[in-house]
């Protein structure tokens, strides 16, 4: 991993053992993105507008191989990490603790972290690849890595409740809409999950497929979508070069 902090260019650094107050990520494949533009968006809606000439210069820091970069706001400062990505997870295996909301921010992407890791530490079930986050009444939410959503039948389900604006969740929907599907915000439960599609989506593994939901000492498969393999395709086909810099609202 290298790691740089913005002194009007970037400057390798070590990385700082502080608190994010705001941070993003993204799949870089020897340069091309997906939705690039929409993580900036949701990182300065948080940490302020980015200094001229700062996406243009990160930019050929992240031309060659298969990368997992953050930037990130902490202490004033801001921070790129250029991480080696793991490969895509074709599917997802999942941890359903009934615990408390670890979250102290939903919304804003960083100041969680570190609650994030210890939840996992204590819940998780070894083996598994993230831990579902619940709200009082035991439906999910999303997961400490990413969002959740469901079908039924041809509606795509989002959760009821409070959760992080995930750019994966925006592209999917966004989708959706297009293709005139129903998209409607319902509770989702490790029941309703034994008999309907989950996906799980970020930014890192695009849509993944939840293959088994862990509760208690009982293992749920959700059912395949018929549709997965070309949802998946869509999603993978997205990224693209970003030849002459990138333009959004501040």
């Amino acid at each position: 991993m290298r790691s740089y902090v913005w002194r009007g260019d970037f400057v390798e650094c070590d990385v700082p053992d502080s608190p994010l107050d705001v941070a993003d990520s993204w799949r870089h494949l020897n340069g091309r993105t997906n939705g690039l533009d929409l993580h900036l968006e949701r990182f300065a809606r948080s940490a302020g507008p980015l200094p001229d000439g700062f996406v243009e210069t990160m930019l050929p820091l992240l031309s060659t191989g298969e990368l997992f970069p953050r930037i990130a706001l902490s202490q004033g400062l801001l921070l790129l990490d250029v991480r080696p990505a793991p490969p895509p997870r074709p599917t997802t295996s999942l941890t359903y603790a009934p615990a408390p909301d670890p979250r102290t921010q939903p919304e804003v992407k960083g100041p969680d972290f570190a609650a994030f890791h210890a939840y996992r530490s204590r819940y998780q079930v070894e083996g598994t690849d993230d831990t579902v986050i619940v709200d009082k009444h035991g439906a999910m939410l999303e997961t400490t890595t990413g969002a959740l959503v469901m079908w039924d039948g041809d509606t795509l389900c989002l959760p009821d409740g409070v959760w992080l604006p995930s750019i994966t969740l925006h592209q999917v929907v966004s989708r959706a809409e297009r293709l005139g599907t129903r998209v409607k915000q319902c509770r989702i439960t490790p029941e309703l999950a034994a008999e309907r599609p989950l996906w799980f989506l970020n930014s890192l593994h695009g849509i993944s497929p939840v293959r088994d939901l862990h509760v208690s000492d009982a293992v749920i498969t959700p059912p395949a979508h018929p549709d997965f393999n070309e949802w998946r395709d869509w999603w993978w086909g997205g990224f693209t070069v970003e030849e002459e810099g990138i333009e959004f609202d501040d």
